[in-house]
């Protein structure tokens, strides 16, 4: 239509600029979640207009938002089977190395 009042006018005169200020916000949020889990989400405006009272022109005009993020991706963990059945962190079918700390004594010399 050729003379519609632009959307974006609507959102910031809704609810006193109420509902252009917590779109914002939650698109900032969900720019964050999707930049972080490199995952996509959606943002829904579900906008309800209905008859204020009946025969005088009015109405009222209610928004409900809806976000939904991408799920966090927790990270896990690698265990192995003991000969039991249990789980554990170290490989039952590696040999451990006896490893131990060694100490320098002396002074440290340059090598020409």
């Amino acid at each position: 239509m050729a003379n519609s009042k632009p959307f974006s006018l609507f959102l910031g005169e809704h609810r006193n600029g109420a509902l252009h200020d917590e779109l914002s916000d939650k698109l900032q949020e969900l720019v964050a979640a999707v930049a972080t889990e490199e995952k996509g989400g959606t943002i829904t405006l579900k906008i309800s207009v209905k008859p204020a009272n009946a025969g005088n022109g009015a109405l009222t005009v209610t928004d409900e938002i809806k976000v939904t993020a991408p799920k966090v991706t927790k990270s896990g963990s690698i265990f192995f089977v003991s000969p039991e059945n249990n789980l554990i962190r170290e490989d039952p079918r590696q040999h451990r190395l006896d490893l131990r700390e060694v100490s320098i004594s002396g002074s440290v010399r340059d090598i020409a």
